[in-house]
């Protein structure tokens, strides 16, 4: 997934790999594709489909003049820059490297994957931070893990061992001055690429791109809110909601009991769109449907539907 990232024209903001399946949540960039050189369409085709690679995977790109001589072909060239910005380009370029290594693994053939991959449109912000803490806390639903930062495989953990180097370069800069602070950062294993920023080091998209534009939601806002939550679903309470949920939920125009309500719940991301009811209306009418059916918790208002 991250190997593929790099290669699409697409931001990874939440992602969670679990025992039987995966979810991720995307943002495609397909304006972007348009800026890349022929050669630059080749290179990361090529990533994507090596022509050869190391026995881990490890794509191999042929030498320079190999891509320089497939990018005077202006129509191979212009057919993979589209695939480059699609989303179905993306899932199957994944589903299917994961399937040939399992199928080698496995000693079978045929088909892997149970069906084709489901996908759901979010409209808000609202909807995008809830879907991205929804698939961050799908291992301690599952009862994998009793808190987000034991949870391998979540673009939670990775944002909270990014924010945990970043408060420990901090700490020792205040502390120390020169040489001595840089001997130290080296000690605690943060002096290869020093941290700039609560992200740093992550290769999901920064929080910042994901919510850019709507309320305020910080990296400390979010990995709370998503903490928070973890550990009251690990508890199976009933009764007493943290209190530190409410002011974020408020922020994002959400209610707590159906913040809660979502988070414990099963499969509710599922349906054509996720959002406030506004938007909705707008996604159902471009779409020429007369309703957008969801089964979020988060956005029932007292009807289960959007009427165009």
């Amino acid at each position: 997934m991250q190997l593929l990232a790099g290669a699409f024209a697409v931001e990874v903001a939440s992602y969670a790999v679990m025992s039987n399946h995966f979810h991720v949540v995307l943002r495609m960039l397909p304006g972007t594709v348009g800026a890349w050189s022929a050669a630059e369409v080749v290179r990361r085709w090529w990533t994507a489909y090596p022509p050869s690679s190391l026995p881990d995977g490890t794509p191999v790109l042929p030498p320079e003049a190999a891509i320089q001589a497939r990018a005077q072909d202006a129509v191979w060239v212009g057919e993979r820059r589209k695939r480059l910005g699609e989303l179905q380009w993306f899932m199957k370029t994944l589903k299917e490297g994961i399937s040939r290594r399992a199928n080698r693994e496995d000693e079978v053939t045929g088909t892997f994957w149970q069906a084709r991959f489901h996908s759901v449109v979010l409209l808000d912000q609202a909807a995008l931070v809830a879907c991205m803490a929804y698939v961050d806390l799908n291992p301690i639903r599952a009862k994998m893990a009793d808190r987000p930062e034991r949870s391998a495989h979540t673009a939670v953990r990775q944002r909270i061992r990014a924010r945990q180097r970043h408060r420990t370069a901090t700490r020792i800069r205040e502390r120390l001055r020169g040489p001595a602070a840089e001997r130290a950062l080296a000690k605690a294993g943060v002096a290869e690429v020093l941290p700039r920023h609560a992200e740093d080091g992550a290769w999901v998209a920064p929080l910042a791109r994901c919510v850019a534009g709507g309320r305020a939601c910080s990296v400390d806002d979010y990995l709370m809110l998503v903490d928070r939550t973890g550990r009251w679903l690990r508890a199976g309470k009933r009764g007493a909601i943290p209190a530190e949920l409410a002011p974020i939920l408020a922020r994002l125009d959400l209610r707590v009991d159906d913040w809660i309500a979502t988070m414990a719940g099963w499969r509710q991301f599922l349906g054509v769109a996720v959002g406030h009811h506004a938007g909705r209306v707008l996604d159902a009418a471009a779409r020429g449907l007369v309703r957008v059916r969801h089964t979020c918790a988060l956005f029932v208002r007292g009807r289960d539907d959007a009427a165009a």
